[in-house]
């Protein structure tokens, strides 16, 4: 018995040695070390392999065997060449529905003819010949598809979304993909959260994102909003002071006015626009109209803005915008042929802005 144990791990030893490192046939096919990297909700995917070429071999089912099981032993195929391949994960994510922490594990393969077992492992050692089925950390079951021929491995991400991407596995005539999804904003509320030295930005995106996570978390969005407002004078550039002084008083209005203080709100938004210029007045009407859908309550605030300041080109960029969004692109046209006189005019950095905006529209309304 000792001695067909010594050859089965001879026999082992000279199979791995052609089934997972596939750089023969010269200098020319050596497998390429390749990285590709992907973001999605703030986190960051990473994949390092080693690409093998096809080189007239048959892969899956030939050098890379069907069902590599010897008396109970798995032989996963490392899914590359030379090193482990390896997949890091910045942020908690989940595989295939599967929750899997954030970090850098092997990732390995058991290959089946019609489905393949993909393995995150907390053992990264060189190649799969030092596997432990102890350093499982998930196994997802995925199905495998016909592909057109491909000579080299390949990892792509596709089908990428706010929270998802697929990440494509291809090689030769196979291909298998499995779904990494994230929480984007879990994501965006822990880098904040962690942040040492925050700013107003900062607690202003904390409170608007508290309130996004869990509607009914008023108390800790308020302390987050007062922290932003204690925070105004640290700011030296007075038009960045400005900008953040009318968004709190913007938010604190619309706090006030779901907690039923319709006067105290009131007169909050009165002097948060009475004392408003420029952008802050360009993305809040957008955003009224844009986000919260009142067209007619976004109309309003730019006609008043128009009246109030005439000179005010940012004012003009922002009725072009809304009227964009009417599909109304004469007066889109307009407005920007004003917002461009006035840069000019008044010799404003914006102005190589406002022209290609101008004329642009200019141009969509003339092909029309």
């Amino acid at each position: 018995m000792k001695y067909y144990s010594i050859l089965l791990s001879a026999i082992l030893l000279t199979v791995s040695s052609v089934v997972f490192s596939q750089d023969v046939g010269g200098k020319t096919l050596v497998s390429q070390s390749r990285s590709t990297t992907a973001n999605i909700g703030n986190c960051d995917i990473t994949i390092k392999y080693h690409s093998p070429s096809v080189n007239g071999r048959k892969i899956f089912g030939g050098i890379v065997p069907f069902d590599f099981v010897v008396e109970g032993v798995e032989y996963p195929w490392r899914a590359g060449s030379n090193q482990r391949t390896t997949i890091e994960f910045s942020r908690q994510v989940e595989i295939e529905g599967q929750k899997l922490d954030s970090g850098t594990y092997g990732f390995l393969v058991l290959v089946s003819e019609k489905e393949w077992t993909l393995i995150f492992s907390s053992g990264k050692s060189w190649g799969a010949f030092n596997y432990d089925k102890a350093n499982d950390v998930l196994r997802v079951p995925v199905k495998v598809q016909r592909a057109p021929f491909q000579e080299w491995l390949s990892y792509e991400f596709a089908n990428p979304g706010t929270e998802t991407v697929d990440v494509l596995l291809r090689w030769e005539q196979t291909s298998v993909s499995f779904q990494v999804k994230t929480n984007a904003l879990d994501n965006v509320l822990a880098d904040l959260q962690k942040k040492e030295d925050k700013g107003t930005a900062d607690y202003q995106e904390l409170f608007i994102r508290t309130l996004e996570k869990d509607a009914g978390n008023k108390v800790e969005a308020m302390e987050y909003l007062e922290q932003s407002f204690a925070k105004l004078p640290a700011i030296e550039n007075e038009y960045l002071r400005d900008a953040y002084s009318f968004n709190y008083k913007v938010l604190k209005s619309e706090m006030l006015l779901a907690e039923g203080k319709k006067k105290e709100a009131d007169k909050m938004m009165k002097e948060a626009l009475a004392n408003a210029s420029g952008f802050n007045i360009y993305y809040y009407a957008l955003n009224t109209y844009a986000e919260k859908g009142d067209k007619e309550g976004a109309f309003k605030i730019l006609k008043k803005q128009v009246k109030a300041q005439p000179d005010n080109f940012q004012n003009h960029f922002a009725f072009g915008e809304y009227y964009l969004k009417e599909g109304n692109q004469e007066k889109a046209t307009e407005h920007f042929k004003k917002a461009y006189d006035m840069t000019v005019e008044q010799e404003s950095n914006w102005a190589n802005y406002a022209r290609y905006l101008y004329l642009q529209n200019k141009l969509v309304l003339e092909r029309r």
